[in-house]
């Protein structure tokens, strides 16, 4: 397939107030990253920012009189699902990321499976389980991947292997519902897609069981590749996927699909899944690929406020 555009640099400059939602309760360590960044770069582009943390504010309460743009800097909950963005809707502010149907759907990791397969996207088997019943008897043949049905960064996941003791098992207290899905060992890949166009393709290396939390913020020997060299037959099927399940689910603006390129079948990739509020921090995926497209951040952030007012 390619890349069917030039990543230039963008050069007009409309100056805006824009209004920067981040903290919130679910995923905040994050949220707080990414909004610390996005804030500095959206000055950097002239633009006057207000910061909201929404996990002390009561968003109804607030004045939003002469806000231009909702930048959302959420992750998981109510940033996430669609909560907020049919709030968005209601007061007629253009906001980042996707909308309301898609963030749900999105979100709902069994629901978006479902609904990648009927586009013939390759997605590992699963299960919908809960706790208690699967400390007594295992939904699948170990090992398997045990993950909640919403929610990101890896948080809570845990991977099932024939060693692993039930009894260490204390999801529980998260109050989500969970699913196992079979472990596929491979590569991991992400693809950036944004504006209905692919950004970038980036492979992760690590040193955890999986790409786990530690790996993704906070293990400085994580590391990436560009897989400059990868077969033609495995880069289009990674960027016809991506783009189908950014449209499958009405997906607009920045969204990242993630990949394993099993071992078995090394041509074949398996969709996990997608996100459509991607991570903004040093550490993330998303400025990586786009910096390896000759993108800086500040034109990465530029880019996403463009998609955002379309």
């Amino acid at each position: 397939m390619g890349d069917s555009k030039s990543w230039k640099k963008r050069e007009e400059k409309i100056e805006m107030k824009i209004l920067l939602f981040k903290g919130g309760e679910t995923e905040r360590e994050v949220s707080l990253m990414t909004a610390k960044n996005v804030s500095n770069s959206l000055k950097h582009l002239g633009h006057s920012v207000e910061e909201i943390d929404t996990k002390s504010n009561n968003l109804l309460s607030n004045n939003y009189k002469g806000i231009d743009l909702i930048f959302n800097a959420l992750h998981g909950g109510i940033g996430e699902n669609g909560c907020l963005q049919g709030f968005l809707d209601t007061i007629e502010i253009p906001y980042t990321g996707s909308g309301v149907m898609a963030s749900s759907l999105a979100m709902n990791k069994i629901i978006s499976k479902m609904l990648f397969a009927k586009f013939d996207i390759n997605v590992a088997a699963d299960k919908i389980v809960n706790i208690k019943e699967i400390m007594e008897k295992d939904p699948m043949s170990r090992p398997y991947v045990l993950k909640p049905i919403e929610g990101g960064s890896s948080i809570d996941v845990v991977i099932i292997d024939k060693n692993f003791d039930m009894k260490k098992l204390s999801l529980s207290e998260s109050g989500s519902k969970f699913f196992a899905e079979e472990f596929i060992a491979g590569r991991e890949f992400s693809v950036a897609v944004i504006g209905d166009e692919i950004l970038g393709i980036i492979e992760i290396k690590f040193n955890e069981s999986f790409y786990n939390y530690k790996a993704k913020y906070k293990d400085s020997k994580t590391f990436f590749n560009f897989p400059n060299d990868m077969k033609i037959e495995l880069k289009d099927k990674l960027e016809e996927y991506s783009l189908k399940a950014h449209r499958s689910l009405g997906c607009k603006g920045l969204t990242r699909a993630d990949f394993i390129i099993p071992n078995s079948h090394p041509i074949d990739p398996v969709l996990l899944e997608i996100n459509t509020l991607p991570g903004l921090t040093t550490h993330s995926l998303v400025p990586k690929i786009a910096q390896n497209k000759g993108l800086s951040y500040d034109d990465l952030i530029a880019k996403i406020i463009d998609e955002a007012i379309i």
